[in-house]
């Protein structure tokens, strides 16, 4: 009997990343029973089980999270050939993509379609969270990730550099002065920003005529959310520093005033992961949007 494995592979990754042999079948298109029947198939091929099913939900098992972790770039790689080859055709098919949610919420939802005018049959599975996600266990194709990277297995692309603003709000200026030098810092209250991996407070960085220093500043409200991070400068909570993209526009409504200007904060950088050496062409023509949005 002939088996095509790229089609079981392609099943169980589905099964794997919608959660359920259901949600698979209609992502996929296909009927139910055919869904199970290819676990079954791909299971006898390999000589081990690779999920563990209840009524309510499906496991990996130790096998199955070798094999998912292994096929998953193997398959991409796989339609990456064929997209190679097929270069005048059209862009179709899913893209699972991570970003932080002040990128999604404010600049890349509201953007998509113009995405879509130029690529339509594109599907984009977009995930937004302030917490970091691992990519081939979230089966990602890329993520956008701001700032210094962590070792890993993954391609980093550079997509620019985010331009950074130190702000706080006049009611909280009005309470507390308006800081002029850094030194000024330790007699203000700050919206601290904690890591959401490392689960670590970040540090304050400016620029001086030394150099780049980095400030630890004192406050009583640590956040992790860029949504609330925002919302608690324009409640007077303390001062922030973050992405002059999102803080700007509250700076020019006069929600929010820009301090320290003889001390910027030195740009981050901005760059997409994929866990491929070859970028896809899918990955490739979201990168390029990206940048134009930048």
């Amino acid at each position: 009997m002939h088996i095509n494995l790229y089609e079981l592979i392609k099943i169980f990754i589905e099964i794997v990343e919608s959660g359920s042999f259901s949600q698979a079948a209609e992502n996929l298109q296909i009927h139910r029973p055919a869904v199970t029947k290819a676990v079954q198939q791909l299971e006898v091929h390999c000589g081990a089980r690779l999920l563990q099913r209840t009524t309510r939900r499906i496991h990996l098992t130790p096998e199955g999270e070798a094999f998912y972790h292994r096929s998953k770039p193997l398959l991409a790689q796989s339609d990456d050939l064929l997209e190679t080859f097929a270069v005048d055709r059209p862009l179709c098919g899913q893209l699972r993509v991570d970003m932080p949610t002040s990128f999604a919420t404010q600049l890349v939802v509201p953007n998509l379609p113009d995405f879509y005018r130029a690529y339509p049959e594109i599907e984009i599975v977009l995930s937004s969270s302030d917490r970091r996600r691992d990519m081939l266990r979230n089966g990602l194709d890329c993520v956008l990730r701001m700032g210094a990277l962590e070792d890993g297995d993954y391609i980093a692309r550079p997509l620019g550099n985010i331009s950074m603003t130190t702000c706080a709000s006049p009611a909280y200026l009005g309470a507390y002065g308006i800081p002029e030098t850094l030194e000024d810092l330790q007699r203000h209250r700050a919206v601290n920003w904690i890591n959401s991996s490392s689960r670590r407070t970040m540090s304050w960085m400016f620029q001086s005529a030394s150099g780049t220093e980095e400030v630890r500043l004192p406050g009583r409200l640590v956040l992790d959310n860029s949504e609330a991070y925002i919302a608690a400068g324009l409640a007077g909570l303390g001062l922030l520093q973050g992405m002059n993209i999102f803080l700007q526009p509250y700076i020019d409504s006069g929600q929010l005033v820009e301090v320290l200007p003889n001390h910027p904060v030195p740009p981050r950088k901005l760059s997409l992961l994929y866990p491929h050496r070859h970028l896809s062409r899918k990955v490739r023509a979201f990168a390029e949007w990206l940048e134009t949005l930048l």
